[in-house]
């Protein structure tokens, strides 16, 4: 079947192969695997603008490959690899986005068992990593405390630090430009002949007895495919709710609290922090004037939403607090001073385990991604290439080396460490 191009806001043609909701992360790197090694033709359609509305704007972009399933290890591995080599992967000859390679230290309370497993799981699967000590970490980054005792936030001042002793650390870990990735991706897809249409919205799902059969947009066109792939982020319950698709696990929208610090050429050049004593992660901007602080992962600072439409975008007052403080208690020896600044976002949180759902639904000619649970930017390129896979029967270059039904619907939970860890 012939591959068409579209660049407009109105699909060209009645009926697709595949239609992806949603033109996001996920969304677009769905459709540019499709689309690099099949002649299936691709619709994607958003409502929104342009890329980066969703989830993915108000992604960290940290990449990096701890994770406590091994199969997860791969595929944030081959994704990695993918982002550390963007334009052969993308195909385009000037992308936007790049990656920076800034290594990530994990301050975590582990066993020196418990350490050695991470660091053999991480090893065996292809990832550069290494265990150093209290005083190879001080050694490099002075300023750091490695407390690894739990942070109260109610009791602050009851504190009492406790030093590990030894930590893992992945030398290849790094940032990329979300938004930069999102457009690239975009770009790439169109480029091999998917069509990706903007300010597009989903009014209904179109049915033939009990099987999906495409869309109908908000400008009420219906638009006919064998396979829709809902990828809509925190919009995605509805159109499972829609078609019945799916009541097994449970998908929260979930407000997330991003603060931004000033960071001047003066401030040490600390790697990606992984802080365990609160749940938060720390990491520089690509710019290297302001360092990103994630809240810390407690109830208070992640207020689920039922409209994913409206969220205050600005963090609260006391979470800008505790933020602060528990940089402060991972980073003392700097200058705590300068301008705040900050954003709020939407993951999709899986309740049971953290990790997505993946594949096929319970309802014919629906597939799902969904539930990245802040997940979703580190694995975007391998989750396109394991839903591809599975519906052409094709592989490609940088594709992960894992099962495609890895997050199948009827999947048992999977292990996880909990939260933006997994």
């Amino acid at each position: 079947m012939a591959k068409t191009v579209q660049d407009g806001s109105t699909p060209s043609r009645s009926s697709y192969d595949v239609i992806v909701i949603g033109a996001g992360i996920i969304g677009s790197a769905v459709a540019y695997q499709i689309a690099r090694r099949s002649d299936m033709t691709v619709l994607v359609i958003d409502k929104a603008a342009g890329p980066a509305t969703g989830s993915t704007g108000a992604s960290v972009a940290i990449s990096r490959c701890r994770y406590t399933v091994p199969e997860v290890v791969r595929l944030a591995q081959s994704s990695q690899v993918a982002y550390r080599s963007w334009k052969e992967f993308t195909g385009l000859a000037n992308p936007t986005n790049d990656y920076t390679q800034m290594g990530a230290l994990w301050v975590l309370d582990r066993t020196d068992e418990e350490l050695r497993s991470d660091y053999a799981r991480l090893r065996d699967n292809g990832v550069a990593t290494e265990i150093l000590s209290s005083s190879d970490v001080l050694g490099r980054w002075p300023e750091l405390d490695l407390c690894v005792e739990r942070v109260d936030f109610s009791a602050l001042e009851d504190h009492e630090c406790r030093s590990g002793n030894s930590f893992l650390y992945e030398n290849e870990a790094g940032i990329a430009d979300p938004a930069g990735a999102n457009s690239d991706l975009v770009a790439a897809a169109r480029q091999v002949g998917a069509e990706i249409c903007f300010e597009v919205g989903v009014a209904d799902l179109l049915f033939s007895d009990d099987r999906v059969t495409g869309v109908r947009t908000a400008n009420d066109v219906d638009v006919h495919a064998e396979v829709v792939v809902n990828a809509a982020g925190p919009w995605c319950n509805w159109i499972n709710e829609i078609a019945g698709a799916q009541r097994r696990w449970t998908l929260t929208p979930t407000r997330i609290q991003l603060i931004l610090r000033e960071w001047s050429d003066d401030d040490p050049r600390l790697p990606i922090t992984l802080d365990g004593s609160t749940d938060g992660a720390y990491r520089i901007e690509r710019s290297g004037r302001q360092i990103l602080l994630v809240s810390p992962e407690i109830p208070e600072f992640m207020e689920p939403t039922s409209n994913p439409d409206y969220f205050r975008v600005n963090p609260d007052q006391a979470c800008v607090e505790a933020t602060l403080a528990a940089f402060q208690h991972r980073v003392p020896g700097i200058k705590h001073v300068g301008t705040t600044t900050g954003l709020c976002g939407l993951y999709t949180i899986n309740k049971q385990d953290d990790h997505p759902i993946v594949g096929p639904s319970h309802t014919q000619g629906l597939w799902l991604a969904n539930g990245f649970s802040g997940h979703g930017f580190k694995l975007a390129p391998g989750i396109g290439a394991m839903i591809a896979r599975a519906l052409t029967g094709k592989t490609d270059s940088f594709d992960p080396d894992i099962a495609d039904d890895l997050f199948s619907i009827d999947r048992r939970e999977l292990s996880t460490s909990g939260g933006v860890f997994a």
